[in-house]
């Protein structure tokens, strides 16, 4: 704060706030970027912000500070777009729950979207995200996605018929599926309420 500020250039400083004590990302980027030394946050805080802020906060080099269970909440705007890789590396920084609060839009990999949103030490919670994943999973794959949010799902598969009948995405997932065999009418039918999309 201007007026009552000191400067430092290598201090180490912690951070003693009681566990749940309110702290926005902002104040604790802010803090981690007054100086190249450590900043550790001892307790289980409550950090509040936007993904860019929390990033700058948690995971940024030369503003991050050091947690280890704070909780995180990250409160973008529905639809904001936001990649899955920024989300796995919020949550691999705290070892507290990284709740995600509205509809972001997280963008991804199979890889990068399963660490996210799967993928216990990296993973944050979510409601109803939408997720778009950028290259072909498996069915095991898009079913622990799937099941992360009730949002829509965008992706694609290629498997056997019988490996497809185990998909667990919904009728209002985008997702494009290829058969891999030969399958009759039911199963056909079957797979169309896998998908919003015709399965081919």
């Amino acid at each position: 704060t201007g007026g009552t500020k000191v400067e430092v250039s290598d201090a180490t400083v912690t951070i003693n706030d009681a566990n749940a004590t309110a702290i926005t990302a902002a104040e604790l980027s802010a803090i981690g970027g007054a100086t190249t030394g450590t900043v550790t946050v001892t307790n289980a805080i409550g950090i509040t912000g936007d993904h860019d802020q929390v990033t700058a906060a948690l995971v940024t080099g030369g503003t991050k500070v050091e947690v280890s269970d704070a909780t995180v909440t990250i409160n973008d705007a529905d639809a904001t777009a936001i990649t899955a890789a920024e989300l796995s590396a919020i949550g691999g920084a705290t070892t507290g729950t990284v709740t995600v609060t509205n509809a972001a839009a997280i963008t991804g990999t199979t890889a990068e979207v399963t660490a996210a949103l799967v993928t216990a030490g990296t993973m944050v919670e979510v409601t109803d995200v939408t997720v778009n994943i950028t290259d072909a999973s498996t069915v095991s794959e898009l079913n622990a996605i799937a099941a992360a949010t009730t949002g829509v799902v965008t992706g694609s598969v290629t498997a056997t018929g019988d490996a497809l009948g185990a998909l667990s995405t919904s009728s209002t997932d985008a997702i494009t599926i290829t058969v891999s065999d030969d399958v009759n009418i039911s199963e056909l039918k079957a797979l169309n309420g896998k998908t919003s999309l015709t399965p081919s």
